[in-house]
């Protein structure tokens, strides 16, 4: 299956799914991640109460969705191509805000001298601060904590010399 091929598979996938909860008139657009570590991503725009249905609380609804989604296709379609599910653009702002928070607690680290602890977080939005973070001649990251309590904790590297 050629890339445009794998793409309508998943749209129409999608598009089933969403019909079969009832949800008319998505409107579902395809468009590359940003490099080699972001895979294909799938934009669905929704009704506003339809979004919410989708989301859920803090993404986990979007999250369920998504593993839905990538489960069917790869089951019917044979294909194990890496790609993302976003609704109404809620993975692109959660991700602006996650970068704005992670350079937050960058700043404060460094200011203080002492390590910051993030708020809790789900393994995505802690593999999205790593990642910003990950080039910082400054601090360092690393997680602690179980379950929902695991969190992010940005140190000044002159801590660790």
């Amino acid at each position: 299956m050629n890339e445009r091929e794998f793409q309508e598979a998943v749209s129409s996938t999608i598009r089933e799914i969403l019909e079969t909860m009832g949800i008319r008139d998505a409107k579902i657009d395809v468009y590359a991640g940003s490099g080699d570590r972001e895979p294909v991503m799938f934009s669905v725009t929704v009704d506003r109460s339809d979004s919410k249905v989708l989301i859920g609380q803090r993404g986990v609804g979007l999250f369920s969705f998504q593993h839905l989604i990538q489960t069917i296709v790869r089951r019917k379609y044979r294909e194990h191509a890496d790609f993302g599910i976003d609704v109404n653009r809620y993975w692109k702002e959660k991700k602006r805000h996650l970068r704005h928070d992670a350079e937050d607690a960058a700043h404060e680290a460094v200011a203080t001298g002492r390590p910051i602890q993030m708020r809790p977080m789900s393994s995505y939005e802690r593999k999205v601060v790593h990642a910003v973070l990950s080039a910082s001649e400054r601090v360092e990251t690393g997680s602690v904590g179980k379950g929902e309590d695991r969190r992010v904790v940005v140190k000044p590297k002159a801590v660790f010399s």
